[in-house]
């Protein structure tokens, strides 16, 4: 199994109501000429460090989309 070369978080909203964060994460990886964009949830309180949301975010996106790159 391959993995992307590198990801790009886009779109990032924390919505208070659902608490969640809602994001579309981009991964760029050769071959392609355009990024894979992913649009994930992630159920998080706001005060999560940027590290631990961006390894959530990559985490689920990986989860939902690009197990097969």
């Amino acid at each position: 199994m391959h993995h992307a070369s590198a990801a790009h978080i886009a779109h990032l909203i924390y919505n208070a109501a659902q608490r969640q964060f809602e994001a579309v994460v981009e991964f760029f990886t050769p071959g392609l000429a355009q990024p894979l964009r992913i649009p994930v949830l992630v159920e998080a309180n706001e005060r999560i460090s940027y590290g631990q949301l961006a390894r959530a975010l990559t985490r689920e996106a990986q989860r939902r989309g690009i197990g097969g790159l």
